[in-house]
């Protein structure tokens, strides 16, 4: 246990060295942000206002479960759109990265395009996440506790055994069903590792933003005690990009730790990025 908790930071600290050396990997969350703002932007009126429709005190019962499909519709090509979005940037992301394990140099240009290369794929591969997202948060509704517990553990299951989709659709040009079975294939070696490992990148990320939160509460606490607004919105603008920059910095971590793994794990060890004999106890074999 100690050992793989070792690895797990020995690991976050080499892809934070990664991040260091290329800063920009963080405009792709940036962008990805900044588009899903947008779209959440684009549906909420029409979204609320065929809400509206579903009461039945304002309208009539057939107008109703029209109202109902239309919601649902709408709901769906959201969730799909959101998905896409996501996985577009993310995948610019692992493909800036790959290159940079490499010991290449790549734009945030370039993986713009490498992503836009593979859209069709993205989007055939969103289609699926969404659906099976859906689903799951459907049978979740309506199952009891421990049919949550059920549903969730399947989910979990469902994330670790796709993590790698995205780099193998970059780098392998397949289609999304093959490119998840391959995923599934890479992770039997070790998935428990990757827990961990992913694991210590987010604790690694707490370490610095539970101080860095604590500071910025005692910041805004103090402003709103002194009850000028002067005060008071620096003080939340500031707490505002400081979890938001964190945020930004641990999304890029963990696909940077998805890319050298995908690299390690299909026999590129001398380009993964991290330390070979860390990488080895994270895919040994059982």
């Amino acid at each position: 246990m100690f050992d793989r908790i070792s690895r797990s930071w020995s690991m976050a600290g080499q892809c934070w060295k990664v991040l260091k050396e290329d800063p920009a990997l963080l405009v792709f969350p940036l962008m990805s942000t900044a588009a899903l703002l947008l779209l959440l932007a684009s549906f909420a009126a029409p979204v609320w206002s065929v809400y509206r429709h579903l009461d039945p005190v304002n309208t009539v019962h057939s107008t109703t479960h029209t109202a109902r499909l239309m919601y649902y519709v709408m709901l769906g090509v959201f969730y799909v759109i959101n998905y896409s979005l996501m996985m577009f940037f993310n995948t610019a992301l692992i493909a800036v990265a790959l290159r940079r394990l490499d010991g290449e140099d790549a734009t945030v240009r370039e993986g713009l395009q490498l992503a836009w290369d593979n859209v069709g794929s993205i989007l055939a591969y969103a289609l699926i996440a969404a659906s099976i997202g859906a689903i799951a948060r459907a049978i979740e509704e309506r199952v009891g506790f421990i049919g949550r517990i059920v549903v969730g553990i399947i989910g979990a299951g469902w994330t670790i055994a796709s993590s790698m989709t995205l780099p193998i659709l970059v780098v392998e040009n397949v289609g999304p069903i093959e490119a998840i079975s391959r995923s599934l294939e890479l992770m039997k070696r070790n998935w428990g590792e990757n827990i961990v490992g992913n694991g210590g990148i987010s604790l690694g990320v707490a370490v610095i933003a539970v101080p860095c939160v604590l500071l910025g509460l005692f910041v805004m606490t103090s402003a709103f005690a002194s009850r000028q607004l002067s005060h008071i919105i620096p003080a939340v603008v500031l707490m505002v990009l400081v979890v938001f920059g964190l945020g930004l910095v641990s999304t890029t971590l963990h696909s940077i730790y998805t890319a050298a793994l995908y690299r390690f794990a299909t026999g590129a060890k001398e380009k993964a990025g991290i330390d070979e004999g860390l990488l080895a106890e994270a895919f040994r074999a059982k």
